[in-house]
């Protein structure tokens, strides 16, 4: 009877887990979305996007502050790009990683791209 409880437990614990994530993970996109944002690529717990005139990156927490949460370069403030196995570098301080080389390679051409307009 104990077991049942305590597995009655986790499973609950488990799904409202599960529904703040996704529920995040709404806010996060329509964040995004909202912003005009391309080539929105979601890896290594952040998502990452190429929005207008910056480059963003939302970490995703269970508390998801955009104004915290959020890190953002404008497009004319990048003076380096540096492609580093799979990690994208900009101005020297700013890290943009990946999970896979894929998404990493579409995001930086994507990138240079939008630089090179």
């Amino acid at each position: 009877m104990v077991f049942l409880i305590l597995v009655g437990i986790v499973a609950t614990i488990v799904i409202i887990l599960n529904m703040m994530d996704s529920s995040n993970m709404h806010k996060i996109e329509d964040h995004f979305k909202d912003k005009k944002c391309e080539n929105i690529v979601y890896s290594k717990g952040s998502y990452k996007g190429i929005c207008g005139d910056e480059v963003m990156e939302v970490e995703n927490s269970f508390e998801v502050d955009l104004k915290n949460n959020k890190k953002s370069i404008k497009l004319k403030d990048i003076k380096k790009l540096d492609d580093r196995a799979l990690t994208i570098i900009i101005n020297d301080d700013y890290e943009i990683e990946f999970k896979d080389k894929q998404n990493k390679e579409k995001f930086y051409n994507e990138l240079k791209e939008k630089l090179n307009q």
